[in-house]
């Protein structure tokens, strides 16, 4: 078993939001204290065998807590949601959980064909967007529609779980995000009104304020 005891964990991903972003906001609004390692130097750390990344995947994000080393944006984000205790309380919670964290990850594939690549790949990417982000988005929705708990978030309560901030991500980001890359929300209000409430709880709301730190 890997020891974690008596340790802060500390993530490393670059100077932004990205696939690190919901990692980041799972030890904020959990209340965990953590290391945010912002890279600069990526090919150096990247080329040094006894880095983190380089002892796993050679990607980032990863996290180092003890001598457990973990990489993959969705298996980091769900590592911290754990520590903070933000995954509920029953194995239908976590999986509501995990789903949210999977679509997190689709949508952020599909925003980044926005962002990366040629001058007319971009253009494509963005002029696909509007359209490919509709299954995700509806389903979400829907889902929100479903629940039995009250509020606005997935599983109830006055502070937002995992799935809630993976939700917020996809809406607030700045990079890369749904409502700085000008998708129409309006089809959503239970997504956005999820979004919102993240958005105001005091913890996201300082992160925010503090330029996303």
């Amino acid at each position: 078993m890997s020891s974690t005891s008596e340790t802060e964990p500390e993530l490393s991903y670059f100077d932004g939001p990205g696939r690190a972003n919901l990692t980041r906001l799972a030890f904020v609004a959990g209340g965990t204290n953590f290391k945010d390692n912002r890279i600069a130097n990526w090919p150096e750390v990247k080329s040094n065998p006894s880095s983190t990344p380089a002892q796993l995947f050679g990607s980032l994000p990863v996290i180092k807590h003890g001598d457990l080393l973990l990489a993959a944006s969705t298996a980091t984000a769900m590592y911290a949601a754990d520590l903070g205790s933000l995954m509920g309380t029953s194995v239908a919670d976590r999986a509501v959980c995990m789903m949210l964290v999977a679509t997190n990850e689709d949508l952020k594939c599909l925003m980044y064909n926005c962002l990366f690549g040629d001058e007319d790949s971009k253009a494509a990417g963005r002029t696909a967007l509007p359209t490919a982000v509709v299954k995700f988005l509806s389903g979400v929705e829907r889902i929100l529609e479903r629940k039995n708990s009250a509020g606005p978030y997935f599983l109830g309560g006055d502070a937002p779980s995992l799935a809630d901030l993976a939700v917020f991500d996809n809406v607030y980001s700045p990079f890369p995000g749904l409502r700085a890359l000008e998708v129409d929300l309006t089809p959503y209000p239970k997504l956005v009104a999820c979004a919102d409430a993240v958005a105001a709880s005091p913890s996201v709301a300082t992160y925010v304020a503090n330029g996303w730190k």
